[in-house]
């Protein structure tokens, strides 16, 4: 057999067993990493939090994901959808939003 023939079977045959390999590995190595001891004591964490102490998403978005009351919510001028305090245009329609 040619030299170059059976380079290029070889180089097919990587080709199309490689990226099953790398991803049966990868799912391995997600599967260890999710049976931890790291992500257990994160998960008991989580659980142990007093119920009037911010969650993970509050803690990130500065609070703004915590229950909101009505003098929080804004108004559309334009087509009465009540917003958010903290955003800046309306969800519905794009408008600038005042205060």
């Amino acid at each position: 057999m040619d030299l170059g023939i059976v380079f290029r079977l070889l180089v097919a045959a990587f080709c199309i067993v490689a990226p099953s390999l790398l991803f049966i590995g990868f799912v391995r190595v997600l599967d260890r990493m999710r049976d931890d001891a790291l992500v257990d004591r994160i998960m008991e964490r989580v659980d142990e939090q007093p119920s009037g102490a911010p969650g993970p998403a509050a803690v990130l978005t500065g609070g703004a994901v915590s229950g909101s009351s009505k003098s929080d919510l804004v108004t559309c001028s334009s087509c009465g959808l009540p917003n958010h305090g903290f955003a800046g245009y309306c969800g519905n329609c794009l408008a600038k939003l005042d205060g």
